[in-house]
Formats: C-alpha cells, sequence, structure tokens
C-alpha cells in the first residue's frame, strides 16, 4: 500500500470527522471519547458513554453518494447504539491505499450535555483489491458484536467469501440493480455455501411493510374473507424506481394464497397465479403496471373479489394507508398510519426487527420467477 495517493477533493470528507492514520484509529477513539471540557460535577467528568450493540457497516463504491451515505449513516447513529463503519471505495484508481475519519454521535439530554455516544470510523480506499476492504472491515470491528453490512449498488468482487462469512445480516436495495435476477442469483449461491449464512434483508421488500400491513388488514374481515375464492384479479401499481417492490409484492400475494406461477400463461404486466388450496380461488391473474406520476406513493393494489373490489393507496395529504372496500350498497374505508420511509428508518426498522427475516426467504424464490419473465 502507498501513502502518495493523490485524493479526489470531496466537500463531503470534511462530514467524516477528524483524520487519523490507520495505526492510530483505537488509540484516537478513546482520546475522543474524553470530553475534557466537562465540568467536574458534570455526568460527563472523566469522559463520554460509548454505546454500542452491534457493528454496522456502510459500503458504497460510489463516491458522488458519500455525502448522503455520511448523513443517512449520522441519523442511524444518533439513534442506534453501534459501532458504525462508512466506506467509501474507488476501485478504479491505480494506486491501493486508505484514509481514515473518526467521530462521534451523541444524544443530548435535557440540560444540553452529552449523554450516550456511538462511534463512526469512515474510510476511503482506492485501488482494485477485496482484500483491502475485507481487511479494514475485519481490523476494526467491535469484535464480541455481530455485524450488520449495508452494500449500496451492485455486489462486486469485493464481496468475497472471507468477508461474507463475517457477515450476521446483509442489508442491500435491489431497486438499484441493473440486473436483478444474477444479483439473486450470486448472493443465494454465497449464502449455500456458508454453515452460519447471512440473513438477507432487501429494502426493497421492506418498503412495503405498511401496505402489507394494510392487504392483511383487509382480509381480516370475516365478510370479506368468505369471498377469497372468488378472488379474479390482483392489479398492483409501482411509481418509477419501484419495480422490484411491485414484484414482491406479488410474489408476497401469491405465497399467502399458496399459489404457484403459470410462466407459459404469464408475462411481466401479466401473471397468472395457480392454487389448489381449497377456498382459495383456483386461479387469478396479477397485474403490474406503472402508476400516474401525478399520484404520491410507491405502490398500490387492488383485489377484484366477485362483487367486491378493495382499494389500497397511500393517501395523497396525509402520512397514512387508505383502505376503500366496495361492497354494494356500502364503501368502507379505513386508516393505517404509514410515516414515510428513508433509507435511514427502513435500515432502523431491519435492525430493530432482528429475526432471520423468514417472510423476505419465503417469497424471495417468487420474486426470482418473476423476474425470468
Amino acid at each position: 500500500m502507498t501513502n502518495v495517493v493523490t485524493f479526489p477533493s470531496l466537500p463531503a470528507f470534511q462530514l467524516l470527522g477528524q483524520p487519523v492514520d490507520l495505526s492510530h484509529i483505537e488509540r484516537e477513539l478513546q482520546v475522543l471519547f474524553m470530553d475534557d471540557s466537562a465540568d467536574a460535577h458534570s455526568p460527563n467528568a472523566g469522559g463520554i458513554a460509548r454505546a454500542s450493540l452491534i457493528n454496522l457497516a456502510l459500503y458504497n463504491e460510489n463516491q458522488d453518494e458519500l455525502e448522503h451515505d455520511a448523513s443517512v449513516l449520522a441519523e442511524l447513529t444518533s439513534e442506534a447504539a453501534c459501532r458504525s463503519l462508512l466506506i467509501s471505495a474507488d476501485t478504479r484508481h491505480p494506486e491501493l491505499s486508505a484514509r481514515a475519519w473518526i467521530q462521534a454521535h451523541c444524544q443530548i439530554n435535557r440540560n444540553g450535555e452529552k449523554s450516550v455516544c456511538s462511534e463512526q470510523i469512515s474510510f476511503f480506499l482506492t485501488g482494485n483489491s477485496p482484500g483491502l476492504l475485507r481487511n479494514v472491515v475485519l481490523a476494526h470491528l467491535d469484535s464480541d458484536l455481530p455485524l450488520a453490512f449495508w452494500w449500496r449498488g451492485e455486489f462486486s468482487d469485493a464481496f468475497e467469501e472471507r468477508l461474507y462469512s463475517r457477515i450476521d445480516r446483509l442489508l442491500f436495495d435491489s431497486e438499484s440493480w441493473a440486473s436483478p435476477r444474477n444479483q439473486f442469483i450470486r448472493l443465494l449461491e454465497n449464502q449455500a455455501g456458508e454453515s452460519a449464512p447471512f440473513v438477507m434483508h432487501d429494502l426493497a421488500f421492506t418498503r412495503l411493510n405498511s401496505i402489507r400491513h394494510a392487504v392483511a388488514n383487509a382480509f381480516d374481515r370475516p365478510a370479506v374473507a368468505r369471498e377469497l375464492g372468488s378472488l379474479s384479479e390482483v392489479r398492483i401499481r409501482y411509481a418509477g424506481g419501484y419495480r422490484m417492490s411491485s414484484l414482491y409484492l406479488a410474489a408476497w400475494i401469491a405465497s399467502k394464497l399458496e399459489a404457484r406461477f403459470d410462466p407459459g400463461q404469464s408475462s411481466p404486466g401479466q401473471i397468472v397465479a395457480l392454487s389448489g388450496r381449497k377456498g382459495f380461488p383456483s386461479s387469478f391473474v396479477i397485474r403490474i403496471e406503472a402508476l400516474d406520476p401525478q399520484r404520491k406513493g410507491t405502490v398500490e393494489v387492488d383485489f377484484l373479489l366477485g362483487e367486491t373490489r378493495i382499494e389500497i393507496s397511500r393517501c395523497q395529504t396525509r402520512d397514512f394507508i387508505r383502505t376503500l372496500t366496495h361492497r354494494a350498497p356500502a364503501v368502507d374505508e379505513d386508516w393505517l398510519p404509514a410515516r414515510r420511509m428513508t433509507d435511514a428508518a427502513l435500515v432502523t426498522d431491519i435492525l430493530n426487527r432482528a429475526g432471520r427475516n423468514r417472510v423476505h426467504a419465503q417469497v424471495l424464490p417468487g420474486v426470482q420467477e418473476l423476474l425470468t419473465l
């Protein structure tokens, strides 16, 4: 590794805290958490409390997103107790190098004092060396804690066995992939080769939490549930940039109805699903199309069951999911809260839920089928 490297002049570097030598990171972190400015009678006298329940790493090979990544991680670590690693990499640079920064994100109490702080170590890596990323990450983990790794963008050669074998939770957003099917094939192959495989969390699926709750709530009504066998059509509409979420919703609905897809009769916009379970529809159609750009929200869904129509969409004026159930001669209306999900909110939701994310694992094979149409 060489120290004679010209780094890009990125304003985001100013957001990363105090520059440090890689060999002095742990020592400088100790100094950082000694609050010399605190009053002798202050709770911070002698140092600030460091809190860490998990290692959280964010990796991105797009330097243009460094400022956004830094702000998202700062928002995350101000709420969640963790050791966070922010890693930006320029894999096209001809020289191998690493540069580091440290900072603390603190919660402030009512007296305006720092109460509990989480530490962040940021790295800028250059050169095409998968081992560089692996070594930097593994050398700076809080070793007794699990590792949640948020990979932003397409998976590259840096995602290799000696790295992902140490990952407990792998976070990604399939909406950002040019070829989701190939990416999923790679992930599943990697996962299958591990005795203790990482748990996958796709932000594209997590975004559906509110609308999946609304669907379950709509069909929890006995009068509607009794008509489930007459389901003939599901219409899903997705906003620009959220097609993967629409595929996840289609696969989730099919899994709940224990239905399989008929590839011979299906196309990307019209999917035929078949079910053999008593009380469920023997066949129904799932239509997937683009959402009117004037509409707010990411995904909307309608269900046609005989004379009943259920419409589920985001309210256009407030942060709610609205469900309209048309059953002659009346229309029932339900509202469920649905705050807008930023990247930080999505990741926080994933970390708070933990678990094995079994629903995603059950739905993913159906998504892979739909990606082949």
